[in-house]
């Protein structure tokens, strides 16, 4: 294969095949701006080894992109049916920067190639480097994600539970269905793995959010409370990307999968046997 070829090819891998990684559900949590440093990189790299052709770079790299973006889509469609409405405006975005990265590289890698002095193998590598992320990123997003979800039920198992000590020794004090309301009460009578001040402020009440779980509690419902933990549910995640179970539990003491509403209140439901 011809290096001109070759670099074309390149080229196009890099730009075409780094939107996949953050398409696929569940993805991993990364910033998305992180998707245009492959197709910056190949784009000033291939006009350095195509010896300054960058109007030819840049045409590969937004016409890859294009189709990557496209085919990513097609081949990984989001489960969302909101968020699939939005497609034509994610794409349009997308390729307004990736239009700008790339010319902006595209001339910088013009000026570079008129130099004399460039390190050519090293441009070589970089640009293969920056082909094989897309795959390799993709090939470890399933296993990564699979690592991150075993991670959070962990700690999501914990934080659950010292927080169910937390309101029974809050419920059993003098005045303590009253005190259960009041998020710095529990916190004084709670030892597990951390809420953020803002989150004990509201967690009773309300939801909050801690290594990809929700945990909130009622704590008025009729002469009683349930606390609830499930995984983060939302966009290209879903609860898959962050956890797989779920914790209830009331002031029966007994454990529960999510909440339901039995007519009058609030309750832990079943677990699935």
């Amino acid at each position: 294969m011809r290096k001109d070829t070759l670099v074309v090819v390149l080229t196009a891998a890099a730009s075409g095949l780094c939107w996949w990684p953050a398409l696929i559900e569940p993805s991993l949590d990364f910033p998305r701006w992180l998707l245009l440093v492959p197709v910056a990189l190949s784009t000033g790299l291939s006009t350095i080894l195509s010896g300054g052709r960058w109007l030819r770079s840049l045409l590969v790299s937004v016409a890859a992109a294009f189709v990557g973006l496209c085919s990513g889509f097609a081949i990984f469609p989001p489960s969302d049916g909101i968020e699939s409405s939005y497609i034509p405006i994610i794409v349009a975005f997308a390729m307004a920067a990736v239009t700008l990265v790339s010319l902006l590289t595209a001339l910088a890698g013009r000026f570079i190639a008129m130099s004399k002095a460039n390190p050519r193998h090293a441009f070589w590598a970089l640009l293969i480097c920056c082909a094989a992320s897309g795959p390799v990123a993709l090939a470890l997003t399933p296993p990564l994600v699979a690592l991150r979800v075993a991670r959070n039920d962990r700690i999501a198992e914990e934080r659950f539970q010292a927080l169910k000590r937390a309101v029974e020794r809050t419920w059993s004090a003098p005045n303590g269905p009253a005190s259960v309301c009041n998020g710095l009460a529990l916190r004084r009578n709670y030892s597990g793995p951390p809420f953020s001040d803002q989150n004990w402020s509201r967690i009773a009440g309300n939801y909050v959010t801690e290594d990809g779980y929700v945990f909130g509690i009622y704590c008025q419902e009729q002469g009683g409370y349930v606390i609830d933990a499930s995984p983060v549910i939302g966009g290209r995640y879903g609860g898959g990307g962050y956890g797989s179970r779920k914790f209830c539990t009331d002031e029966s003491g007994k454990i529960g999968c999510g909440v339901e509403w039995n007519r009058s209140r609030n309750a832990c439901a079943p677990c699935p046997s």
